[in-house]
């Protein structure tokens, strides 16, 4: 029977595995959050880990991927505001690294049978402390002993707790270290990973994704279509290309100079660019697709991922007849569209309006420090630069399509606060009748439902980026 107080709930598990498509390898998001820094996650997680290897032995990559899979990537309601990484619930002890309790509806599967529950879970003041305190729980409870003669090897030691009834969850401890596996979590231990990652397509959609949607920021190809080429032409980075020049894209040394690179590899018999790095070969291909005149027609259609393999080919891309359906079914295939970015507009100094409001507010609710004057002036540029820093992205302080994406949370009815602000401004720009209230609900609601509707989505009122891309034009 599982200890009460490290039972973890099957609406956590679920929430985590099925907000990115974490199993299989990828980092696929919703609408709202198709930029989210996943390495960024792992990095703080793996600070935090520090203090409960140190007290208690829990290898920290068993610590990472088991707040990746139970809070969503730090982003489930329990982990962002009451730093519960773990679904770890108040109980007749009171933890010393604990600073409170919360009553919130939970849900476990019993006999096949989903049931709601009222628990109270423990609230902590920082992510390190509920890392301690899963460290503790597990150090302090006899049946997992037997997981502490694998502190150097952290696949077993989920393996043994997930066996002494951690999670109700079959498949916890293969969840569990396929993300160690997939995201080389073992380094922080200082341990090598034990096999390779068994799905070299979703590892390579997890490692570029984040690049391909800078580069489509920068230039405009769509991310989709950047993964999917490099599925194809990598061999989903099992080819030569790949593993010894990292060239994802099949691009050759010829007549026409790259800007990423001179260094030319053959293989095969064919000289081909070698780069640095995965986001080297990336850039290159965006660059020659959003520089050469001969794929002018292409980047017209960027909205429309076939039509744009289409004209890349006919363009000069690929002499195959079944390249674009090879290609677009690996779009299809692994639903790369939802990497492509739904927001295009870019706000740079100088601009006034309905979108500079809207852009100053999402700031603030970023926690940036800025004034609503609907211009985007010099204080406005410094808070871009500001929250692109944190959120890891050239701090140019133009509000291109990536950091707009990475800006807007997902907004739903009765929410409050200056997201909702931001929202009706760009309803009202629109043309459509707003509440003067900060509260999202009422006008605004049934405005944002008939402008979903209008544009052949789901009239449900939760705005998430589709309906942003929508909003900002």
């Amino acid at each position: 029977m599982t200890h009460p107080s490290v039972r973890i709930r099957a609406a956590l598990l679920v929430f985590a595995l099925c907000t990115a498509g974490l199993i299989s390898g990828t980092v696929a998001t919703t609408q709202s959050d198709a930029a989210f820094d996943y390495n960024g996650y792992i990095e703080k997680a793996a600070e935090a880990a520090k203090a409960s290897k140190k007290q208690y032995g829990v290898p920290r990559a068993v610590t990472i991927a088991q707040s990746i899979l139970e809070s969503g990537w730090g982003r489930s309601g329990l982990s962002t505001k009451y730093k519960n990484y773990f679904g770890i619930k108040c109980s007749a002890v009171i933890s010393p690294y604990q600073k409170g309790c919360v009553a919130l509806s939970s849900y476990e599967y019993v006999k096949g049978k989903k049931k709601k529950y009222v628990s109270r879970f423990r609230v902590y003041s920082s992510m390190e402390k509920s890392f301690l305190d899963h460290g503790r729980l597990l150090d302090g409870l006899d049946r997992y002993n037997a997981a502490f003669t694998y502190t150097d090897d952290p696949d077993n030691f989920i393996r043994q707790v997930h066996k002494a009834g951690y999670a109700t969850d079959p498949n916890y401890s293969t969840s569990v270290i396929k993300l160690m596996r997939t995201w080389n979590l073992y380094r922080f231990d200082g341990v090598s990973t034990p096999a390779p990652a068994v799905d070299s397509t979703g590892t390579l959609i997890s490692s570029m994704a984040g690049l391909a949607q800078r580069s489509e920021a920068a230039t405009g190809v769509p991310s989709s279509v950047t993964i999917a080429q490099a599925i194809f032409h990598s061999a989903s980075g099992t080819n030569a290309l790949a593993t010894k020049a990292n060239n994802y894209f099949g691009m050759i040394c010829g007549t026409v100079k790259s800007t990423v690179t001179s260094t030319c590899t053959t293989i095969g018999g064919t000289k081909v660019r070698s780069y640095e790095s995965l986001a080297d070969s990336i850039k290159d291909q965006a660059t020659v697709l959003s520089t050469r005149p001969r794929y002018a027609k292409a980047m017209k259609l960027t909205d429309n991922p076939k039509a744009f393999l289409t004209a890349v080919a006919k363009a000069g891309w690929s002499g195959s007849s079944s390249y674009v359906s090879k290609v677009y079914a690996l779009i299809t295939k692994y639903g790369l569209t939802k990497y492509d970015l739904a927001i295009t507009a870019t706000l740079t100094k100088g601009a006034t309006g309905a979108k500079v409001t809207a852009l100053q507010n999402l700031l603030l609710k970023a926690g940036m420090s800025v004034q609503v004057t609907g211009s985007y002036d010099t204080q406005t540029v410094t808070a871009v630069q500001a929250y692109q820093a944190t959120a890891t992205l050239p701090a140019t302080g133009t509000a291109d399509p990536l950091t707009l994406t990475r800006l807007t949370p997902d907004v739903l009815a009765g929410a409050k606060g200056t997201q909702v602000t931001a929202l009706q401004a760009l309803v009202k720009r629109l043309k459509y009748p707003v509440n003067t209230s900060t509260t999202y609900a009422g006008t605004t609601l049934a405005s944002v439902k008939k402008l979903q509707k209008s544009h052949g989505l789901k009239g449900t009122g939760g705005v998430s980026t589709r309906t942003w891309g929508i909003l900002f034009g």
